[in-house]
């Protein structure tokens, strides 16, 4: 039998076209679904990034000075009964105790002209902070959750700084800045949470050690908003809170 060459050559043609449908339907579908991953975050690009808190100083009144932990102690249950920190830092062989802490020396400064006002001599003490740099492969994800944490120390001083001024000068009782520091905790609580749901499936000696160190400042928050004391005002508590946290950064950045 001879075949009809006319249908051969339909028959290519409807071959053809089908084969160029099914191209242009395969690659609507792999854009479709590359676009789909990149919308709701499941492909996230790896990269090679440093993230870091820069270095920084602040300017502590320190009341007293002595060379002995246990005579820094005394005096520190003192500061914290007059609404300072009472918090001790150590510099080299020297425990000073310290009332409060200001980002601008010319504040450090003014408190300290109210004090000798009051015949209370005092000195400020520059605290110089370390940057603390972590370097590692992460997606833009990781990478914010990672700078969420390192500088998380640095903003909840501020924080805690803030609200110490709201009590002092009466801005809000201490119930009122309770609540507020709910908000506070729970703004840090994410943060923590944000980190530790990244990396805890991956982490590295460095990441471990800022993941402990988060774990301690969840803590110092929640003692402070546990916190309850007839001798010793909340407002000295809020400050004994930050130069811990500070203290805690401190060392991370030692470790680290």
């Amino acid at each position: 039998m001879t075949k009809n060459p006319t249908n051969k050559g339909k028959m290519s043609k409807v071959i053809a076209v089908f084969s160029i449908v099914l191209c242009l339907g395969l690659c609507i579908s792999f854009a479709e679904l590359f676009s789909s991953l990149i919308t709701v975050g499941g492909f996230n690009a790896i990269k090679s990034n440093e993230i870091k808190q820069a270095s920084f100083s602040l300017y502590a009144i320190s009341l007293y000075q002595t060379d002995t932990k246990a005579k820094a102690q005394d005096l520190a249950e003192i500061v914290q009964r007059k609404n300072g920190a009472g918090f001790i830092w150590q510099i080299d062989t020297a425990f000073n105790v310290l009332a409060s802490c200001y980002e601008n020396l010319a504040d450090a400064q003014k408190v300290q002209e109210n004090l000798k006002a009051s015949n209370t001599s005092s000195e400020i003490i520059t605290l110089d902070f370390q940057e603390i740099s972590i370097k590692a492969e992460v997606s833009e994800q990781e990478k914010n959750a990672l700078t969420g944490g390192i500088t998380s120390y640095k903003n909840m001083y501020k924080k805690l700084y803030d609200l110490s001024v709201s009590i002092d000068t009466n801005l809000y009782t201490e119930i009122e800045a309770k609540v507020l520091l709910s908000d506070i905790i729970s703004e840090f609580s994410k943060i923590q949470a944000n980190f530790e749901t990244l990396f805890n499936p991956k982490l590295t000696s460095s990441l471990l050690e800022l993941k402990l160190s988060l774990k301690n400042v969840s803590n110092i928050l929640d003692s402070l908003s546990n916190f309850s004391s007839n001798e010793i005002p909340y407002t000295s508590q809020v400050k004994n809170s930050y130069f811990q946290i500070l203290d805690e950064y401190f060392n991370l950045s030692k470790t680290l």
